[in-house]
């Protein structure tokens, strides 16, 4: 299977490629620059794979939550490719990334803690339980207060078990009462920890067209739930 995914929710700007069973990927921390670099890294990984974009066999994409520029260049980028070139979807969550790259450093992990500053005093939050060397979600993904995020992890009786975390905003959650001895095991999404979802997801059928392929904001989504409640 040959499969490309992008990631550009955060700071960090990365591409991957998977071609049979050989992944070459590139990151580069580059602020404010990912419209302008996607698309020459996506075409350098091709080039020294020798490959072209109609060898794909679909597109992985990065939908957030994070930066909403971020997480829109990726989501347009991946609809331009999977459209051209008539290629499904699969759509993974920048925490899942996240978490799926903490759980490979440390495969001893019960629970992974993702989580992203989502700036204005909030944080990006998801919570996976490792069974069976899945990661499956606690509840939903969520933005919310660092001190409510660490009351929410405390609720869920985790702590005394062997936890691992991931993300920028976990130095925001250890302000919050988080305790360092839960070690951070990766900074940002990377492209290349979409990969083996991705594949799986392609295996299964779990795939999108490319107009189906949108950004995951989490913090829209819950600010027009409040309204609707109101």
């Amino acid at each position: 299977m040959k499969l490309l995914s992008l990631e550009t929710s955060t700071e960090n700007c990365s591409v991957a490629l998977l071609n049979d069973d050989v992944v070459t990927y590139q990151s580069k921390l580059a602020p404010q620059k990912h419209a302008e670099m996607i698309i020459p890294m996506i075409d350098e990984l091709l080039t020294k794979a020798n490959l072209s974009k109609n060898d794909l066999d679909g597109i992985a994409l990065s939908v957030g939550p994070g930066s909403f520029t971020g997480v829109r260049i990726t989501a347009s980028t991946a609809q331009g490719l999977a459209l051209a070139l008539n290629k499904k979807v699969a759509c993974v969550t920048s925490l899942m990334a996240l978490a799926y790259e903490a759980y490979t450093n440390d495969k001893t992990a019960e629970y992974v803690i993702s989580s992203i500053d989502a700036r204005m005093g909030e944080v990006y939050l998801a919570v996976y339980k490792v069974e069976n060397n899945n990661l499956n979600l606690i509840q939903s993904e969520r933005v919310i207060k660092p001190e409510e995020a660490f009351a929410f992890i405390k609720s869920l009786n985790i702590l005394d078990s062997k936890v691992v975390c991931s993300g920028s905003g976990i130095e925001i959650l250890r302000k919050a009462g988080l305790d360092e001895k839960y070690a951070k095991l990766s900074s940002f999404p990377q492209a290349q920890f979409i990969l083996d979802i991705a594949k799986d997801c392609f295996l299964k059928g779990d795939t999108v067209d490319a107009f189906e392929a949108l950004p995951l904001y989490v913090r829209n989504e819950v600010t027009w739930k409040k309204v609707n409640e109101q």
